[in-house]
């Protein structure tokens, strides 16, 4: 096993092992690094709290098996981008919504919309969240879209022009010279204490 230290200063977990088993691994796929990021913080906290934890990317895991049996809690999450989740991830819930159904499992979703001040864009993130699960046969114990990050440094020029011009309307920053992370780190802090209290709760109880 090694570790390494992410741009928020959190120790990542990388498993040497072909097998993924850990209480409560998070399932992620990124495009600009953002959910990766939230990803990441989640099993951090975990950590903290006592709970075994790490990120998985799910575009990687490649033929990597995944022992559900040490499984307690699944953390899932993706990024919306022009109102679809990452292929990747969709592909992956497909794949494994028979094993992610039969244990307590969040999906969270990603996304510049959840930032939005238009409270009709809030709404609609929302209910991409929450349709994903459904449409690919998963059944999700908890739902839950959360603001991303403007990645202007990262994006390329023409989608940098595009959300530039979205910012401007929503009122956001337009500064492409920085990033600007729109992500309510207590949200995703909660939600983790959350998960680490049932995970311990249920440990104690088959003891």
């Amino acid at each position: 096993m090694t570790t390494e230290r992410t741009e928020q200063g959190h120790v990542s977990v990388t498993r040497a092992s072909t097998s993924i088993t850990c209480e409560v691994p998070v399932f992620y796929a990124s495009t600009e690094g953002h959910t990766h990021r939230i990803a990441d913080r989640f099993a951090a906290r975990l950590r903290v709290w006592g709970v075994d934890s790490a990120a998985f990317d799910v575009a990687e895991i490649g033929g990597r098996s995944i022992d559900w049996t040490r499984v307690r809690y699944a953390l899932v999450g993706a990024s919306l981008h022009a109102g679809k989740h990452q292929r990747a991830m969709r592909d992956f819930v497909a794949r494994y919504a028979g094993d992610l159904s039969a244990r307590p499992s969040i999906f969270f979703s990603v996304s510049l919309s959840a930032a939005s001040t238009h409270p009709e864009e809030v709404d609609a993130a929302r209910r991409l969240a929450d349709a994903f699960p459904t449409a690919h046969g998963w059944t999700a114990t908890r739902i839950e879209s959360i603001a991303g990050c403007l990645a202007y440094t990262r994006y390329g020029f023409i989608k940098r022009w595009i959300m530039q011009r979205i910012a401007r309307k929503e009122g956001a920053p337009t500064d492409a010279t920085r990033d600007f992370d729109l992500t309510d780190w207590s949200q995703v802090d909660a939600l983790a204490r959350q998960v680490a209290d049932t995970v311990t709760t249920a440990r104690a109880s088959a003891a």
